[in-house]
């Protein structure tokens, strides 16, 4: 289970509340451009274990059970 700010977390397409955790890496033009992907910012993805679909969240109050 996933909670966000103390809240069950349902999954946007198919109301799903079963995840699985993955780093997301946040890519911009200008550092892929210069070769720098690398040194972008990462979000917490939740990836629906139904659907698949990805949600990410930069920075949020995110707690896995």
């Amino acid at each position: 289970m996933l909670l966000r700010s103390g809240e069950p977390l349902a999954c946007l397409v198919c109301r799903e509340q079963r995840f699985t955790r993955r780093e997301i890496k946040l890519n911009t033009t200008g550092m892929t451009l210069m070769d720098l992907d690398w040194a972008n910012r990462s979000g917490d993805g939740a990836v629906c274990k139904a659907c698949g679909y990805v949600h990410v969240f930069l920075d949020g109050d995110l707690t896995w059970r």
